[in-house]
């Protein structure tokens, strides 16, 4: 022991102190933090099968084990190298601890309420600067539990350190050599044998949940699922702020071939109760070279539409925009997450059945475009994002669909006087420029355009308090802060496109122009169980959105069309207008030609997989895992707030049939698609 009695000399043996509390600290955090998430596991999960927390603490063991011992030796790191310098060690470590005490109390009620253990990309995976953002809209959605144990631990921290700091001081006057040679030999004992015990500890456990001793006893028909959730929850949410623990590879193999010309999905709508023909809308001459503009307006449940707060419209965009417009009063998301809504309006498919997305997995399918179709036609095709491209694999999809230019996140910063971010994303009111640039480049050759801005999504920013409509008004009064911020952060965005289409116009950029737009899925706030953000479930708050097509020279008045609508309509109602003949492998239908009335097929698979199908009455959700279900009038309860599945248990059956048929032919779709 001579040798680390020589490193670690008398004068240092205060350190072990400090290392005993800061161990203690980290340690009993990290058990604070798991037995929490366990019993919010246990309460929002019910059928993820765990034989109590011993099982949840040793499927967490291997990344917790890790994090200790890599903090315990930052600790003592810090020590040895501010060991001289007693006052600012104990600062340095004070706020170390409080820091660390800080982040795993707001990874506990970050999993509260978004359901979710912490990873990255909430951080902004692409801009790490959004974290702030992040932090202030979480933090405006924690419980009083968060900052009563965060100021009591802190408290605890900081005292400890006083008490340390001062004994130190009078023993080192009373000249205690003997106390410290003990602490000396102590210290040669507890820190390595406790970094020892946690290295093997991480050592002997396997990160792999597949491979854990555990995974055996799990449901053949639930394995995956339950697999890929104890990935996320038992991943360690500091580990995953420098890369997610949680996320698991994806294949990347896109085999392609043709899709079968016979191939087609209609849902038997002869066997509802009624069925409405919707006749063809003449508002709009077919067969001319309309310029065509997709804007994707992000976050927004239709329930918002009409919402005013002291009198002026959240959306008063829309509203001006309505005048000279087709609303599409019955629109819906098939899938409540963004590049779920790329992919069904730019290629009118349904999605995979499972947890992967088709963009990502397979982003070289041989799916026929909306850009490649036009751009083979004679078209000049952009896109425009605000944010950046790299979730999901949406750059990787995009950047071989014929697209002449994809403006995104790195190409707007810098062109000023936009240049800022604003939440995830650089000010909407940098896609102007770049947008009036491409379009006039070549006036004689008619474009096409998709527009992605971020805002309103979460964290839901806006650039200064001359867009906060809410705040100070009765509407608002008693609300949380993260829906208020939402709504002026809704309202930043909805002027923003004011801003876009009166610049457009004013540029002569809008003649002969249709402007479709519509919210690529909504946005909850717990009006269903702890519903909160938009992948969660299939309420309506989720995936009823708003739809607009825009034309000031064809319509001098609003016009409403009350049947059903789906993003996978878009692309077939474009190619209906211009005249192009359907595609065989589109599943949507041109909405302004005659066609029946159609049902919204819905999807999603953010944690539990749930399908859902709605139409002008009934909407059914069911839970695919064990077939858990419910159904709604939406008639006499458009809000869904009473379940009546086993009051009308032959509606539930028959729409049952409907999800299970779906399920098997979006499988046949894709092996034909995929040519396995």
């Amino acid at each position: 022991m001579n040798w680390i009695r020589t490193i670690i000399k008398p004068r240092y043996s205060s350190i072990v102190p400090l290392l005993i509390l800061h161990g203690s600290i980290i340690i009993l955090m990290n058990i604070l933090y798991r037995v929490r998430v366990y019993s919010l596991v246990t309460e929002i999960y019910p059928d993820l099968k765990l034989n109590g927390i011993y099982e949840f603490l040793s499927l967490s063991l291997h990344h917790d084990s890790i994090l200790i011992v890599s903090a315990i030796l930052l600790v003592l790191c810090i020590a040895l190298v501010f060991a001289g310098a007693r006052r600012a060690l104990h600062v340095i470590l004070a706020s170390f601890s409080v820091l660390f005490i800080f982040f795993i109390l707001f990874s506990m009620d970050f999993f509260r309420v978004y359901q979710t253990a912490f990873q990255s990309n909430f951080a902004g995976r692409e801009h790490f600067s959004g974290l702030g953002n992040v932090l202030d809209s979480a933090m405006a959605e924690f419980s009083g539990e968060f900052y009563l144990m965060f100021f009591l631990f802190s408290a605890i921290s900081a005292a400890s350190h006083a008490f340390l700091y001062y004994r130190e001081r009078i023993s080192n006057r009373l000249r205690m050599k003997r106390s410290g040679l003990l602490t000396t030999r102590l210290a040669a004992l507890t820190v390595p044998v406790l970094v020892l015990v946690f290295l093997l500890l991480s050592a002997s456990t396997d990160a792999s949940i597949e491979r854990n001793r555990f995974a055996g006893r799990y449901r053949a028909d639930q394995i995956s699922r339950n697999i890929s959730l104890l990935h996320e929850f038992t991943a360690n949410p500091i580990l995953n702020l420098f890369g997610s623990g949680a996320a698991s590879p994806v294949n990347q193999d896109s085999p392609g071939t043709s899709p079968s010309t016979e191939f087609r999905f209609r849902l038997d709508t002869a066997s509802l109760e009624t069925v409405k023909r919707h006749e063809r809308i003449g508002s709009i001459p077919r067969n001319k070279r309309y310029n065509i503009i997709l804007y994707f307006f992000e976050s927004t449940p239709r329930k918002y539409y009409d919402m005013k707060i002291n009198g002026r419209y959240v959306v008063e965009t829309w509203h001006r925009l309505e005048k000279n417009s087709i609303n599409f009063l019955n629109h819906y998301a098939n899938y409540p997450l963004s590049a779920n809504a790329l992919m069904s309006v730019l290629t009118s498919a349904y999605d995979l059945n499972s947890k992967d997305m088709v963009i990502q997995k397979y982003p070289d399918i041989h799916l026929r475009t909306l850009p490649e179709i036009l751009k083979d036609r004679g078209y000049r095709t952009c896109l425009i994002h605000t944010g950046g491209l790299g979730y999901a694999g949406q750059k990787r999809f995009l950047k071989n669909r014929k697209f002449d230019a994809i403006v995104e996140y790195d190409d707007l910063i810098g062109i000023p006087p936009y240049n800022r971010q604003i939440g995830w994303g650089v000010d909407e009111r940098a896609m102007i420029k770049p947008a009036i640039e491409f379009i006039s480049k070549k006036r004689d050759s008619p474009y096409f355009m998709v527009f992605l801005p971020v805002n309103p999504h979460h964290p839901y920013a806006y650039p200064d308090n001359s867009f906060r409509i809410a705040g100070d008004s009765a509407e608002a009064a008693g609300k949380k802060k993260t829906w208020v911020n939402y709504l002026n952060s809704l309202h930043y965005a909805d002027a923003s496109l004011g801003m876009l289409v009166d610049e457009l116009e004013r540029a002569g950029c809008l003649e002969d122009t249709l402007l479709f737009i519509f919210a690529d899925h909504g946005e909850a706030f717990y009006q269903h169980k702890m519903n909160y953000n938009h992948p969660l479930f299939l309420y309506n708050e989720n995936v009823h959105v708003p739809f607009l097509i825009y034309n000031k020279e064809l319509f001098d008045a609003p016009e409403y069309f009350e049947g059903i609508t789906r993003h996978i309509d878009v692309l077939p109602t474009i190619l209906d207008i211009l005249g192009i003949p359907q595609r065989p492998e589109q599943e949507g239908v041109p909405v302004l030609s005659e066609h029946a009335e159609q049902m919204a097929v819905l999807h999603t698979s953010w944690k539990d997989d749930y399908m859902g199908i709605v139409d002008q009455q009934w909407k059914y959700i069911r839970r695919t895992s064990d077939g858990a279900e419910e159904l709604y009038d939406l008639g006499r309860d458009p809000e869904e707030k009473k379940d009546i599945s086993a009051e009308h248990p032959a509606v539930a059956r028959r729409y049952r049939g409907f999800i299970d048929r779906t399920r098997i032919y979006k499988d046949g779709y894709y092996k034909r698609m995929l040519g396995t």
